[in-house]
């Protein structure tokens, strides 16, 4: 991986923790946050070109959704692999599976993208009841 390229991911970790900066559930942060990771380390690891991440939170407050999208331009679509406990990669789609509430790839004229959606959930508060 070139030198460049870890500053990137970290910097893609950082813009979506910043559009999510008052996001209801700090775990759909964490679990968006590793999403972007996996998909931009994805892209610079297995192709030749470059990631385009677009990310953006819609709604109101408490009920916005989340979509991400990193697009390449790779035909290559990603294939679901069964990793062992000492896989050092592998596990992407596992991971999309279980922590976006939608996600998919859309195949383009030259390359893909790869997507997914969190709807935020508040926090259940204490009731008055």
């Amino acid at each position: 991986m070139a030198q460049a390229e870890p500053e990137r991911i970290s910097g893609a970790r950082r813009q979506i923790r910043e559009l999510l900066h008052d996001w209801a559930d700090p775990d759909q942060v964490d679990s968006a946050e590793l999403m972007v990771s996996e998909m931009v380390t994805n892209v610079l690891t297995h192709t030749d070109g470059d990631a385009l991440l677009v990310a953006e939170a819609v709604g109101e407050l408490g009920s916005r959704r989340l979509r991400v999208e990193v697009a390449d331009s790779s035909d290559e679509l990603p294939h679901k692999r069964h990793p062992g406990e000492m896989a050092s990669s592998g596990r992407g789609v596992l991971l999309m599976e279980m922590l976006a509430d939608a996600w998919g790839v859309d195949p383009r004229g030259e390359g893909k993208s790869i997507w997914f959606e969190l709807h935020e959930q508040a926090k259940a508060e204490d009731s008055d009841s």
